[in-house]
């Protein structure tokens, strides 16, 4: 095929009845060769392009996508028509067409219908716009910035000046006068359960030992249980009799 040439491609058994105006007529019965013919024409420029194809295959023959892959072929301001014959023996449905022209970007033209019952829709393929940016406009601002000396210094804060010698440090919380006697920090209350200071040890010599309650049950020992609501071992874990004293010094390590 030549540059600048037209082309008729005939699907299923639909044929042109004007096949001497076009450079090249094919045919392809299925789909499988219309890509086969589309493969072929790859670096081909045409400025025509007719499609002829039955009302009652254009279901199945015509692919709305496939009219994309012969855009690249197709020159700026190629005319593509879709011819669909003998439409007046079925109802033909021809969206499938303005479809496959969107899809491939191409610019309806008309849509006739000929006197032997043929539709014919025409489309165009229009140069792509050209996208021009708008030039961006440049502009300096100029900040000055006056680090001489004024000779006022009547305004400025001596930062030193804000600072007392008094108030840098707070003075530490005061104690009560028996724990100041006793040298006692921690202000004479009892020691902490987790004390580290050792004034626990100081002071568990002059504790009194914890008595463990007696059980009236006798089941107290068991476990929860066995226990009643009001038992002082309740939560507790069992233990042996006699060990009362002990389950009563557990305390939890968290």
């Amino acid at each position: 095929m030549t540059a600048g040439s037209s082309l008729c491609l005939q699907l299923g058994s639909a044929t042109t009845t004007d096949a001497s105006s076009y450079s090249q007529v094919l045919s392809a019965k299925t789909t499988e060769e219309l890509s086969m013919i589309k493969s072929l024409l790859l670096s081909m420029s045409i400025d025509k392009l007719d499609i002829v194809v039955e009302s009652s295959e254009l279901d199945t023959l015509y692919n709305p996508m496939e009219l994309s892959n012969w855009v690249p072929s197709l020159k700026v301001d190629a005319l593509v028509s879709v011819r669909v014959v003998n439409t007046a023996a079925v109802d033909v449905d021809l969206q499938p067409i303005t479809t496959s022209f969107l899809l491939a970007g191409l610019s309806s033209v008309s849509e006739r219908k000929e006197s032997g019952g043929s539709r014919v829709l025409v489309a165009s393929r229009k140069a792509a716009p050209v996208m021009s940016a708008a030039p961006l406009k440049k502009t300096t601002n100029v900040v000055t910035l006056n680090i001489g000396e004024t000779g006022d210094d009547e305004d400025m804060i001596d930062e030193d000046g804000l600072l007392d010698e008094n108030t840098l440090l707070a003075p530490p919380p005061a104690m009560n006068t028996q724990a100041t006697a006793n040298a006692d920090d921690c202000s004479g209350r009892a020691p902490c359960d987790n004390c580290t200071c050792g004034r626990a040890d100081s002071s568990a010599s002059g504790r009194a030992p914890q008595q463990a309650p007696s059980s009236s049950c006798g089941k107290c020992h068991l476990g929860d249980a066995f226990r009643c609501a009001s038992c002082p071992y309740l939560g507790k874990p069992a233990f042996k009799a006699g060990e009362e004293h002990l389950v009563l010094q557990l305390t939890d390590d968290l």
